[in-house]
């Protein structure tokens, strides 16, 4: 019997009422595009997260430069990779490095407040694929999802 809720699976006994839910990982889910969100702002990043995810992307996030690095060590792969520049302790472009060095082959996004030449290019040198302007809308994450995912 159907539920028709997704990630809920009915007991096999009949008479349980009860639910069972059936927790998955992001890789877990096939054909389905993830990313890494990193803002240290909480209000922002729960913001951007439902936007991303309203898009149809699923989204795993992160206060800071040091979450985000301890969620890449455990081999989990994003599609995308969305930082803020302005991230407590290391910046944004900082972390990009650190993750390019590691290996990280994802798309990243650099999220700028303050959208100048110069800020884009910290973002640009250290290897991100994009910057966008701050504060973002489910259309400027639409946008640059769909420019992304054909480069």
């Amino acid at each position: 019997m159907d539920t028709g809720i997704t990630g809920y699976k009915r007991l096999k006994n009949p008479e349980e009422k009860k639910l069972q839910i059936k927790k998955r990982k992001l890789i877990d889910i096939p054909n389905h595009i993830n990313a890494l969100l990193v803002d240290g702002v909480t209000a922002a990043r729960r913001l951007e997260h439902h936007m991303l995810e309203s898009i149809g992307i699923r989204t795993e996030p992160a206060n800071n430069a040091q979450e985000a690095i301890q969620l890449l060590l455990t081999g989990v792969k994003f599609d995308f990779i969305f930082v803020d520049f302005d991230l407590s302790i290391i910046n944004g472009p900082e972390l990009v490095r650190q993750m390019r060095a590691m290996g990280v082959q994802s798309k990243v996004v650099g999220m700028l407040t303050n959208f100048n030449d110069h800020n884009v290019q910290m973002f640009h040198e250290a290897r991100a694929n994009a910057s966008i302007q701050k504060p973002l809308t489910r259309e400027s994450f639409e946008i640059i999802t769909g420019i992304l995912r054909y480069i």
